[in-house]
């Protein structure tokens, strides 16, 4: 695609730093910015509390969120089988197939894309704007239920490579383990005081099972809370464990992990909603509590945050630091948007999205 630049300088990455012998043999692609800055944000909980983020909203140029970690071991997974063309599905505004569309198209693979019925708001209309302008070919479904078969003829051509909803696979999730271990680093250097709790946005699994694992293999011992916003047949905490423990055994083919430390786990799923891709109250007064210092989103981050937030004002994180793991993208697209075809390039059942707004 035409205008982008991955901007990624050479910097280590955190995984392979604590466990060299994975360098050259899991596959990396660097994409991305890191370590993502972590910094203190005061005036937002109860004095009781102090409250760090993780800024990984910033963890790319073209697109930021927690997606450029898990592409930059998916696509390069990619790269080394040869394959030359990515499948992936997601909602009509996925921000895990925007990411895999931009990062893929920038390091030359055809991205095709099998879209799912979601909410449709203002934001979802400007990512498949900015979907349009990757080249990304778009099969979208009316419903849930035709989404199998188009996945399925998607990944019969020459040359596919399938990536997991949300990137969530044992591949992909190492970008997290990678975070775990970025995040003991930056705690090591000072860069933060160790904190007594984690919370981040638990969809498909990926990001909270690997940051988790990676806390455990590098003994910071941290709470992580998974604040639940998807379904639950898809998001819960037996999910999580599964995956982390389908990733540990991934790294121990190729390196003897190290021991693990006792670090809990816990899901918080009261702050859904009425479904997928739906606001609440909830998340609409943590985003404004979270502004002007931090953009959130009502779909993932605002639901994250609202739990956070419920706990410090309920006096369950008294006397603790409490760490935010910002998963959204903070990069303007207004640029990319500019130069998307419109409307009219989609196919028509998402170019009726917009006919409603008319």
């Amino acid at each position: 695609m035409d205008g982008l630049t991955l901007d990624a300088p050479a910097a280590a990455v955190a995984l392979f730093d604590a466990l060299p012998s994975l360098s050259g043999r899991l596959p990396h692609l660097p994409l991305g910015r890191f370590p993502t800055r972590v910094h203190r944000l005061d005036g937002v909980l109860p004095a009781s509390v102090e409250l760090w983020l993780k800024r990984d909203d910033e963890s790319g140029a073209p697109y930021g969120g927690n997606k450029v970690r898990k592409l930059e071991f998916l696509l390069g997974e990619a790269r080394a089988r040869g394959r030359r063309r990515l499948v992936t599905v997601g909602g009509y505004g996925s921000h895990h197939v925007l990411a895999t569309a931009l990062y893929g198209a920038a390091c030359g693979f055809s991205v095709d894309a099998v879209l799912f019925p979601q909410p449709v708001t203002d934001r979802v209309r400007e990512n498949l704007l900015a979907l349009a302008a990757t080249g990304a070919r778009l099969f979208p479904a009316s419903s849930y239920a035709g989404v199998p078969l188009k996945v399925v003829r998607s990944r019969l051509g020459r040359g596919a490579h399938w990536i997991a909803p949300g990137g969530s696979s044992p591949v992909g999730t190492l970008g997290w383990v990678s975070a775990g271990f970025e995040l003991a680093a930056q705690v090591r250097a000072g860069a933060l005081p160790a904190p007594d709790v984690v919370y981040a946005a638990l969809g498909s699994c990926g990001t909270v099972a690997g940051l988790w694992l990676g806390l455990r293999m590098a003994r910071l011992a941290t709470r992580v809370v998974g604040v639940r916003v998807v379904d639950r047949l898809v998001a819960h905490r037996r999910a999580a464990i599964k995956l982390a423990a389908r990733t540990e055994r991934l790294i121990a083919r190729f390196a003897e992990p190290p021991p693990l430390a006792e670090v809990a786990l816990d899901v918080d799923h009261r702050f859904f909603g009425p479904g997928y891709g739906h606001s609440t109250d909830e998340a609409e007064q943590a985003i404004a509590a979270a502004a002007p210092a931090v953009r959130l989103d009502p779909t993932y981050t605002g639901k994250a945050f609202a739990a956070l937030l419920a706990d410090a004002r309920a006096g369950l994180l008294d006397g603790k630091r409490a760490l935010f793991v910002d998963t959204y993208n903070s990069v303007d697209l207004s640029a990319l948007i500019a130069r998307s075809p419109g409307p009219p390039s989609l196919p028509p059942l998402l170019r009726r999205l917009f006919d409603a707004t008319a």
